[in-house]
């Protein structure tokens, strides 16, 4: 047998068909004139279209004619467990007593995660700190209120649940770390190494994010993949219609070549971290780029689409800000109204934003990802092509949503529905519209591109799409790769 062939056989599922499969092979190369005794992947791929039919989606591929399509996706169980939903969480007055418990539940959650830290387990309260000896040194977990860079220092207003304090950070320290303190964003919960000033104020030395520790993490048990997508913007006139179509053939097994159409064959998930559709009135004079002026119209534009992907296939969808949900963070699922065109075109799984999932034991973050303009607008030397190093900046924070009052809308929920209270296998994140992954500390960090090219607003913020490129996380072995729509 040669190798390839015998890669094949590896990713047959196991259900008792693999002897037969084997058995009809070799009676079928007994027959042949060749009288071949060394058996091919072409050989096991013709047994199967011949003989058992179920086990192929379809027939050829498009791009070649010549290779079987074998869906292994087909044959494997879906395993998809739902972790958080904010959906039926969300209500609140919105009132200031709100206001107060929402940051309360923050800062005790975070406190909590910090504490967890060995390096932090002997922290004080701001009020223990002010009363030790001038230059005693300490550390302090607190909320960051305010914060000022001057030419050759910081000046952070910090605080905890009882006291309020004052911190200077002086460039006398190592410049590693004065940039670490650059890289702080408001209404972050750290902690803080100091000495103990003059007036009750410190001098900052060193800051820790909680952060996710470094770990080891179980991929799946079976060999299967989920495709992530995301700002597929149906209804603007800048959608890749072509790349999609692409896309949509290559699930159902009518183009790629031969590694490509064995990987379309194990996508058993799809998880749109929103923006399925480009929404009405979302930025100025975006009427003049869309090409369906009705929302309803685009969701329903959207179904006809995603009816076309294969039943075996599991999908998940998130909103995002220009979908029709509220725009305050947490985002709850898509109401029926729009939803309803959906789920007559085939069935889908919709939650709120954020929302986790397990699929195969994976735990997978999903997020729209609006806060990371907020991030890179905030923190030195991100830029809006590098949005995985801003989402890394959110996992070291522990927080989807840091800052409060600036682009990201947050509801002033009873509880932080934004905290990353466990670390995530996958985190995937869309909204900038720039496809990156990288490994964090054991998490996989995507942010998904887009399916929509340049837009005249875009343009005019200076940012670059990558659209039409595909992530495709192998949920086994937890690594990623992708896949190019936009050639032919």
């Amino acid at each position: 047998m040669e190798q390839d062939a015998f890669s094949f056989l590896q990713e047959f599922p196991t259900n008792g068909d693999l002897e037969e499969v084997l058995k009809r092979t070799v009676e079928v190369l007994n027959q042949s004139v060749e009288s071949r005794k060394i058996i091919t992947r072409k050989d096991l791929q013709s047994t199967i279209a011949s003989y058992f039919p179920s086990k192929r989606h379809i027939s050829s591929i498009g791009s070649t004619g010549k290779d079987l399509f074998y869906s292994l996706a087909k044959d494997v169980e879906a395993d998809i467990q739902i972790v958080s939903d904010p959906t039926k969480e969300l209500g609140t007055a919105g009132d200031i007593k709100d206001f107060l418990q929402y940051f309360q539940d923050r800062f005790r959650r975070l406190r909590q995660i910090l504490k967890q830290r060995i390096d932090v387990h002997d922290a004080v309260s701001i009020a223990d700190a002010q009363h030790a000896s001038s230059k005693r040194e300490m550390k302090i977990i607190a909320i960051v209120t305010e914060k000022k860079e001057r030419k050759r220092s910081i000046m952070i207003q910090i605080e905890d649940l009882e006291n309020v304090a004052s911190m200077i950070v002086l460039p006398t320290i190592e410049q590693a770390v004065f940039e670490r303190f650059r890289q702080i964003i408001l209404d972050e919960v750290l902690c803080f190494h100091v000495v103990k000033g003059q007036d009750n104020a410190f001098i900052g030395k060193n800051v820790l994010w909680p952060d996710v520790p470094e770990r080891k993490v179980t991929g799946a048990t079976v060999p299967v993949c989920a495709a992530l997508l995301s700002d597929i913007h149906i209804g603007s006139k800048t959608f890749l219609d072509e790349p999609f179509e692409r896309f949509i053939r290559w699930l159902n097994g009518d183009l790629g070549n031969s590694k490509q159409m064995e990987l379309a064959g194990r996508v058993k998930y799809i998880t749109i971290a929103g923006d399925l559709v480009d929404g009405i009135g979302v930025y100025p004079n975006q009427e003049a780029e869309l090409s369906i002026l009705d929302i309803y119209g685009q969701y329903q534009s959207f179904a006809k689409l995603i009816e076309r992907i294969p039943d075996y296939i599991e999908v998940i969808v998130i909103p995002g800000n220009h979908d029709a949900v509220r725009q305050a963070m947490p985002q709850p699922a898509l109401s029926k109204k729009y939803f309803e065109p959906i789920m007559e075109a085939r069935e889908v799984i919709s939650l709120g934003n954020p929302a986790r999932v397990k699929i195969h034991g994976v735990n997978l973050l999903m997020y729209h990802g609006r806060s990371l303009e907020d991030v890179i607008g905030m923190v030195p030397y991100m830029t809006y092509q590098t949005p995985e190093k801003a989402m890394e900046h959110l996992l070291r924070a522990r927080h989807l949503a840091p800052v409060y009052g600036k682009k990201t809308l947050i509801s002033a929920e009873m509880k932080d529905h934004l905290i990353i209270d466990e670390p995530p296998d996958v985190f995937q994140c869309g909204h900038i519209h720039v496809m990156k992954s990288e490994v964090y500390r054991g998490v996989n960090i995507v942010n998904c591109g887009a399916w929509q090219n340049q837009t005249e607003f875009q343009r005019k913020m200076g940012l670059v799409p990558t659209p039409g490129i595909l992530p495709i996380l192998d949920l086994q072995k937890l690594q990623m790769t992708s896949i190019d729509f936009t050639k032919s």
